[in-house]
Parts: C-alpha cells; sequence; structure tokens
C-alpha cells in the first residue's frame, strides 16, 4: 500500500469537500476521481499531493516518491524549456534523449526555446513532460489531457497504460478513463464511493448504488410518516420505549433527503474516431488597428 488515508476532512471556507471519508492507494492502482464540476476534485488531489491542509490521518509509504502535475504551473519565465526541466529534475537520473523524446511526442520541439515565449496550453504540455519523467511511486495528474491533440492523447494513453507506477487523476475524457482506469474514485456530496472498474462499468455500479440508496429513502420516508402520526397522537407513556422510539423518530427526521442526482461530469466529445467538435489552427482577428487574437489553436 502506497497510502492510506482516515477519516479525512477538508472544508474551504464553509464548503465542504471531503467529510469523514477514507480510502487507499495500492501500488497497482490507476485511479480516476471524478464528481460533477465544482466538487473538489483538484483540493483532494492537492492533499494527497501534500501542498494543501487537511484534518484526519494520511499514512504513507516510507520514502514514497510523488510527481504532481497542477492544473497551472509555476515556471521561471526566463528560463529555457530545456533548463526548466533540469531546474526540477536530477539529470543524472534523467538521460537527455528521455527528455527530448517525450517534449517532441507532447508537440514542443525547440527546446532552447523561453518559457515566457510559450502558450498556456504549451506550458502545460512541458509541466506534463516534467511530471512523467521525474522518478515517481506514484503519478498525480490534474487534467492531463488538456491542451492535446488526438495523437498525442493516444501517446499519453499507452504511456500510462505500460507504466508501472500507481495513477491519481483528474480527467473529463471518457475514452482516457475507460482505457487507463482500473478503479475510479467518485466523490459525491462530500462523501467518497470507491469503484473497481473502469468508466463503463462504473456507470452500471453507480446506477445501482443510486437505485439501492433511493429505494431505502422510499422505505425511510414511509417509516416516517407512520411514526409521525404516532408523535401527533401523543405520546401517552413516559416509557423507555416511547422514549427509545421517539429518538429513533428524530434521528431518522434529521437524516438529509437524498437529492437529485447529478450527471457525474461534463465529458469531452472528443471521441477520438473522427468526430470532433471543432478544430481551430493559427486563428487571428483584428478590428481596424486592433489586434484581438493571433495564431490561436484549440482542439
Amino acid at each position: 500500500m502506497l497510502i492510506s488515508v482516515n477519516n479525512l476532512s477538508k472544508t474551504n471556507g464553509i464548503k465542504n469537500i471531503v467529510d469523514n471519508v477514507s480510502f487507499s492507494i495500492e501500488e497497482t492502482d490507476k485511479i480516476a476521481l471524478i464528481g460533477i464540476n465544482g466538487t473538489g476534485k483538484s483540493t483532494l488531489l492537492k492533499i494527497i499531493a501534500g501542498i494543501e491542509t487537511y484534518q484526519g490521518d494520511i499514512i504513507q509509504k516510507k520514502d514514497l516518491q510523488i510527481s504532481y502535475l497542477p492544473q497551472n504551473s509555476d515556471f521561471n519565465s526566463n528560463n529555457t524549456i530545456i533548463k526548466q526541466v533540469y531546474d526540477i529534475i536530477d539529470q543524472n537520473k534523467v538521460n537527455e534523449y528521455e527528455i527530448k523524446a517525450i517534449l517532441n511526442k507532447l508537440g514542443i520541439t525547440n527546446h532552447e526555446q523561453l518559457i515566457k515565449e510559450l502558450s498556456g496550453g504549451q506550458q502545460k504540455r512541458v509541466a506534463l513532460a516534467i511530471t512523467l519523467l521525474k522518478p515517481c511511486d506514484l503519478l498525480i495528474l490534474d487534467e492531463p489531457t488538456n491542451h492535446l491533440d488526438n495523437e498525442m492523447i493516444e501517446y499519453l494513453e499507452k504511456y500510462l497504460i505500460k507504466l508501472n507506477k500507481a495513477i491519481f487523476m483528474v480527467t473529463h475524457d471518457r475514452y482516457f478513463l475507460e482505457r487507463v482506469t482500473n478503479k475510479i474514485i467518485e466523490i459525491d456530496r462530500s462523501k467518497i464511493y470507491e469503484y473497481e472498474a473502469n468508466y463503463s462499468k462504473f456507470l452500471d455500479l453507480k446506477a445501482k448504488r443510486e437505485e439501492e440508496a433511493l429505494a431505502s429513502e422510499r422505505k425511510r420516508k414511509l417509516f416516517l410518516k407512520k411514526e409521525l402520526e404516532w408523535v401527533r397522537a401523543g405520546v401517552q407513556a413516559r416509557t423507555t420505549k416511547s422514549k427509545e422510539r421517539l429518538q429513533r423518530f428524530e434521528q431518522l427526521n434529521s437524516v438529509a433527503d437524498i437529492q437529485t442526482i447529478n450527471q457525474v461530469e461534463i465529458i469531452n466529445t472528443a471521441s477520438r474516431l473522427g468526430k470532433k467538435t471543432i478544430e481551430l489552427k493559427n486563428i487571428s482577428m483584428h478590428y481596424d488597428n486592433l489586434s484581438l487574437f493571433n495564431n490561436f489553436s484549440y482542439l
């Protein structure tokens, strides 16, 4: 076991991210963390990466090494790309040809270009290359497929499938989830649900869990309706049995109703089967003498 999380809680302002949850990460796990937008997936990744505060216990394997890809990278803008890599990775542990090979696969071919000359998407790809190259036991990836074209995503898929390391990641790409992951952790209303499954099997298991939860909710409501009639009739005897029954009614009545089940995530519609939503290449727009944007590309 690499990491054991016990009774973890995290509050961001007045919002509960997770509330007294427990789970573990094994050496062979390739985990996708999913949930509706705004549930705090990135925050949970930061907690596991050791850069966010929390309440509870997280026990790590001795000398555990983590390589973490955040949504936004903090680079020295005056560095060249290759120098930025060496600022983070010990060049004695990774060969230069490996570095250049991964950078090239991710569309970064001018290794002497300055970081400040790169677009946000290019910087994310440099950060991804560094994260993949850094020696580790656990790879934590926050939206690794952002700013990658189909060919790059397929390369990353194959790389992670073959990787003999644990992975804990957030991604919106359902095809990536389907092919790479063997375990899914869902955040739902500050609780954690674990599924030993890829994405399609997860959908089936999630539907089953929600059906069972709704069935239990209907039973609870029916019980409360009968008990409410008893309470309204008045508790005549101050017996221990009556007090216990009233206490149970109050406890069940205080349980929050199951809310409407939301869609897990907004998933990319690009299927990598030729059905792209839109692909922009080097789009520019000028109005009179004002340049609105230049050479904008996005898939």
